[in-house]
């Protein structure tokens, strides 16, 4: 009996759901390591109620004095909208075909395609998970090379593999107020990407030529612009951790504007010169545990665990590396009692201390395929081909930011991120 679609519907989400979902949480660190919240969600916004201010009806007095005025708690909420991430795969109908009476081989020929966008799903999570929100991938180098096909943004996320040749991008001014275009429309193809001089080149040919400050986006992406008013999104993308502890500027976050409600605000020490000691990471402990943080993580990039190491001495206590085995399969050194963590996806020249149990991932589900029709497998319209679609809704979000520190640095730094190895192509390894 040959094969059906409703068959190799429910083997295909028996054979591979299961494992899928498992190997992508565990796989993207920072994910790996966050509780995952369903109960604050509301439709597809997670709501989360904030204590951030104490009552004034307190005091001392003197025999006969009137008692202190009653005062009250202050209270705000953070609003986080969901966020819909997708990979979908697709066969078609002739490789069906040719395998319609094995079911088994049908899944052997789904098989790599799954495996891939697996891998995949989990790159540009692990990129969006370190983001600001905004989406943008990569951002032209002022005084940089560009031309009407190439630009150069530095070799950051080509060494990291966030931009590779068959990729398709936009490309946006840097006021974000129109795109480039070229004569098929928007959406370029990466044609390839040279780490050694920072450069992407495109197939297509830009109507107007790439500039400074220009950005980079995975094609589709929608950006919302402040003038829209949404308070809550700054793009399709997640809200990653550039966004939760920013590094410049306090921002708005959760619709709550760190800037004028500074509670909100997260921690930033800065290394003067761009050097990294012991004594200014334990200024940025000390602030967290000043602030009622309980950091239970470093995080950093390869080249900053590469400066970490040569800070330490015979004086250092090395422990069983066993005992800080963690999701994902890494190990590390431990620093007062937390793993210092080096992560490829992790932001060139930022180390962060992070209070881990006020970071949220809002999720109303784990990955899954789009079935609502039962069917994991469907005809695509007007095409000889059947697709399979993966999902997942979330995003990340926090109930307090004054005990998380980022470590960057001054002013003085190298334009390439302070204190990452070597300056140059090699920054960061």
């Amino acid at each position: 009996m040959a094969a059906s679609l409703n068959t190799l519907s429910e083997i295909l989400k028996e054979y591979y759901l299961g494992p899928v979902a498992e190997q992508l949480n565990n796989e993207v660190l920072l994910l790996s390591r966050l509780e995952t919240k369903s109960e604050d969600l509301v439709g597809k916004r997670a709501y989360v109620p904030l204590h951030y201010g104490r009552s004034t009806g307190i005091g001392a007095r003197g025999e006969a004095q009137a008692l202190p005025a009653a005062g009250s708690q202050a209270y705000d909420k953070a609003v986080y909208d969901l966020k819909y991430l997708y990979g979908r795969v697709e066969v078609t109908g002739p490789s069906m075909a040719k395998t319609k009476n094995e079911a088994g081989a049908f899944l052997q020929a789904l098989k790599s395609e799954l495996d891939g966008i697996r891998n995949d799903l989990k790159k540009d999570l692990a990129r969006q998970i370190y983001g600001d929100g905004t989406g943008t991938i990569a951002t032209a180098v002022t005084g940089g090379t560009h031309s009407t096909t190439a630009i150069e943004v530095g070799a950051e996320p080509l060494r990291k593999g966030q931009i590779y040749p068959g990729m398709k991008v936009n490309v946006y001014d840097d006021n974000v107020s129109a795109d480039h275009t070229h004569a098929g429309g928007a959406v370029f193809t990466v044609a390839s990407v040279n780490v050694t001089t920072g450069t992407v080149t495109v197939t297509e040919t830009s109507t107007a030529a790439f500039d400074d400050d220009d950005t980079i986006r995975r094609a589709g992406v929608q950006t919302v612009t402040p003038a829209v008013g949404n308070t809550y999104s700054l793009s399709d993308e997640i809200d990653g951790l550039r966004r939760i502890v920013p590094d410049a500027a306090a921002n708005t976050f959760g619709g709550i504007n760190a800037a004028t409600s500074q509670w909100w605000d997260n921690v930033r020490v800065e290394a003067t010169g761009g050097v990294l000691t012991l004594d200014v990471i334990q200024q940025a402990l000390n602030l967290a545990r000043i602030n009622g943080g309980m950091p239970t993580s470093v995080i950093t990039s390869l080249g900053l665990q590469r400066e970490f190491y040569d800070l330490l001495n015979e004086d250092v206590r090395y422990v069983d590396p066993a005992s800080l085995n963690y999701a994902a399969g890494f190990k590390t050194l431990s620093y007062n009692g937390m793993p210092l963590i080096a992560d490829i996806d992790a932001p060139y020249g930022l180390m962060y201390i992070l209070d881990e149990s006020t970071m949220k991932v809002f999720s109303d589900q784990d990955w899954h395929f789009l079935d609502a029709d039962g069917q994991t497998l469907r005809q695509r319209a007007d095409y000889d081909a059947f697709e399979a679609i993966m999902t997942r809704y979330l995003n990340l979000g926090a109930t307090r930011r004054n005990n998380q520190v980022v470590i960057k640095g001054d002013a003085a730094a190298a334009v390439a991120g302070f204190l990452e190895v070597d300056g140059g192509a090699d920054a960061g390894f």
